[in-house]
């Protein structure tokens, strides 16, 4: 199994500066992590990888199509948001205990097989949504200053858009991760129940990421103010990643 330090390699050594480049990335990743893995396309690593380069993928594709009103804003978050991944990597690389606590639930455990690949994808999504995005946002607003909240702003007219890419890519992707509920014809209630909750839960945890990235900036996101987040994030989300590891998922 590729250890984390050869994964944390081809993360790279500086942040993405490009979404094709972070798209790259994780395309090699995830490649990586399935060929060297004993558990293939199953490992934790390589399952959450997949959703997240399909998702990334989409997205870089709607920036080409001029589809964001504010793209630099959405491409800043994007390279943010990424680096947040690669960092967690590296860190666990250098010294797992010094990486987010949320990122090894999903790095200790990524060969387990008593963890379906589909838990896995949802504790990257876990880690990813619920500790990485509202800082992710913080520094994007150090970069490209925000312009308001709520219906007349730009940025999060376009920040709610990527939900939308959530709600497209989801189905194909739990079928692809072997989600239970997504068995059977496309279309049965049970397949349309689970695709409406992972909907709902996407929006959910995305909304509170942009209420503390909001909380944390009005504050005037300082050393402290950032630390302070940061620390109650990782312990909620740990706390749900260790519920989420092996418990039988209803989506």
């Amino acid at each position: 199994m590729a250890s984390t330090r050869q994964l944390a390699d081809l993360a790279g050594d500086a942040p993405p500066t490009s979404i094709a480049e972070v798209v790259a990335r994780l395309q090699t990743i995830r490649d990586h992590a399935a060929r060297s893995s004993p558990r293939g396309e199953d490992d934790g690593i390589a399952a959450f990888t997949t959703l997240y380069h399909v998702i990334t993928r989409r997205i870089g594709e709607m920036v080409e199509d001029g589809r964001f009103r504010s793209s630099p804003f959405l491409v800043r978050l994007d390279l943010e948001f990424a680096e947040r991944y690669f960092q967690a990597l590296r860190r666990h690389a250098v010294d797992p205990r010094s990486a987010p606590g949320v990122w090894r639930v999903l790095f200790d455990n990524r060969s387990d097989p008593d963890v379906a690949p589909v838990n896995f994808a949802v504790l990257g999504v876990n880690a990813h949504i619920n500790y990485d995005l509202a800082h992710a946002l913080v520094a994007t607003w150090r970069t490209v200053a925000p312009d308001g909240d709520g219906g007349g702003s730009a940025q999060y007219r376009d920040y709610l858009l990527v939900n939308d890419v959530f709600e497209a890519e989801m189905d194909g992707l739990r079928e692809q991760l072997g989600s239970l509920l997504s068995q059977g014809p496309d279309g049965a209630p049970w397949d349309v129940g689970a695709n409406w909750l992972s909907d709902l839960v996407v929006t959910f945890t995305r909304d509170l990421a942009w209420i503390e990235a909001k909380r944390v900036w009005a504050q005037g996101a300082g050393p402290q103010a950032v630390a302070e987040s940061e620390r109650r994030l990782d312990a909620i989300a740990t706390f749900i990643g260790q519920g989420v590891l092996r418990a039988p998922l209803p989506f």
